[in-house]
This record gives structure tokens, C-alpha cells and sequence, in this order.
């Protein structure tokens, strides 16, 4: 899936300064222009800025990218991190004025100050268990405690990891995307996840591995969206 290239390269500049990623899809040119994990501009053909990553969200094909370190934008027109732009391609979010202080607050779908009620979670996440390529899925409290588990081995360990990916994305935010982002996808050697927080409710899946993480991380913000 094209977008999930895209944001594989931008994860790996992501505390960079000043970074242009060049790409190639369907003999068409694109550039993206990016610092700090912000995305300042972008073009493809005659699209630019949103429209261009709308473009990209209905390509299935191969992709070639180039990355050049210590090139600035030559102007900033859209200045969003990547689940930022995600959400205004979903509709869960209208255009407006970024965060100048981005946290994980921000990425709560609902504020924080409002407690789930716990039927809602267990039916959000047996909804959340029948998107294709999700394998397993814990539901924990910012307490550690679980509020729903199904096709996990070991609910206290999926717990734990789950706890441990949320505290590090605190303190490590620009490695794991979490600045402002409702959502993450997290990847190890033997296993990929993709983590959300709504209402400080934390939802872990385990996603199979021939299934794009990125495209299965957009239905379940969708849905949580609508839930």
C-alpha cells in the first residue's frame, strides 16, 4: 500500500530536520517535504497538500521513493503530522489550526475526561476484532486493567506490552509517533500492533503479517470514529 511506504520513510526521519522524500507512482512525480515529524508540503502532479495524500490513500501499487536529507520546504502549506492528515482523509477531523503544543491528550478521540462505559468497549472491540488482518485484541484501562481480550494467549503479558508501548510513547514520542496521534503502529521482529487511545481506554490488535498495518490502522480509527 503506497501510504504505508510513505509513512514507513517519514517514521525513520522523523525527528530529522528538513528532509524531502521524492517518490514515483504510476509514472507520476511526487515530493513531500518534512521536519520534526510534520509534514510541510506536498505535491503530486497537480495535486498538492491533502489532495495529494487522498490520491495516495486509493493506490495499490509499487512505489519508489528517494529521500535528501537538509532540503527545506519551499514554503509550508500544510504543516500536519501524518495521523493528523489520516484523520482529515477519514473525516473524523475538520481542517484547523494545529496544536503549537501537540500531546497525547490531543489524540484521544474523546476527552479524556469521560469515562467508557464498559458494554461500550466491549462492543467497540468486537467490532475493532472482525477487520480483516486483526488477530488478536486486549482493551486496558490506563490502570492496567483489561476490559476485554479475545484470541490472546496471555492477557496479563498483552497487558503489560501494551502499558509499556503507551508509558515509553510518553517519553520516546518522536520514535513512536505518538505527539499527536490517536493511533500507532507498532513493530517488532516478530510481530506487528496497532495501538489507539479512545477515552483513555487503550486498544491493542495484533495484526497479521501479510495484511498492511496502515490500511487496517484507517478502518479502525473510521470505526471508533463512528462507534
Amino acid at each position: 500500500m503506497v501510504l504505508e511506504d510513505i509513512k514507513y520513510q517519514l517514521d525513520q526521519f522523523y525527528s530529522f530536520d528538513n528532509i524531502k522524500l521524492s517518490f514515483e507512482v504510476l509514472n507520476k512525480q511526487g515530493f513531500i517535504y518534512f521536519s520534526n515529524g510534520k509534514i510541510l508540503n506536498a505535491v503530486l502532479g497537480s495535486e498538492r497538500d491533502i489532495d495529494v495524500f487522498k490520491k495516495l490513500s486509493g493506490i495499490d501499487s509499487n512505489i519508489n521513493i528517494s529521500v535528501s536529507i537538509g532540503e527545506p520546504a519551499p514554503e509550508t502549506t500544510l504543516d500536519k503530522y501524518f495521523d493528523e492528515i489520516l484523520e482529515i482523509i477519514n473525516g473524523s477531523v475538520k481542517e484547523a489550526k494545529t496544536d503549537t503544543n501537540p500531546g497525547w491528550k490531543d489524540s484521544e478521540i474523546i476527552e479524556a475526561s469521560e469515562e467508557s462505559n464498559p458494554a461500550v468497549v466491549v462492543r467497540i472491540s468486537e467490532s475493532l476484532s472482525v477487520i480483516p488482518g486483526v488477530e488478536s485484541i486486549i482493551a486496558v484501562k490506563d490502570d492496567g486493567e483489561i476490559l476485554y481480550s479475545k484470541g490472546v494467549d496471555d492477557a496479563d503479558f498483552e497487558s503489560a506490552d501494551a502499558m509499556f508501548l503507551y508509558n515509553q510513547s510518553k517519553e520516546l514520542g518522536d520514535i513512536l509517533n505518538f505527539k499527536s496521534l490517536k493511533s500507532t503502529i507498532c513493530e517488532a521482529n516478530n510481530y506487528k500492533k496497532i495501538i489507539i487511545n479512545n477515552k483513555n481506554i487503550l486498544y491493542s490488535m495484533k495484526i497479521s503479517s501479510g495484511v498492511p498495518a496502515l490500511k487496517t490502522q484507517m478502518e479502525a480509527a473510521k470505526l471508533l470514529k463512528d462507534a
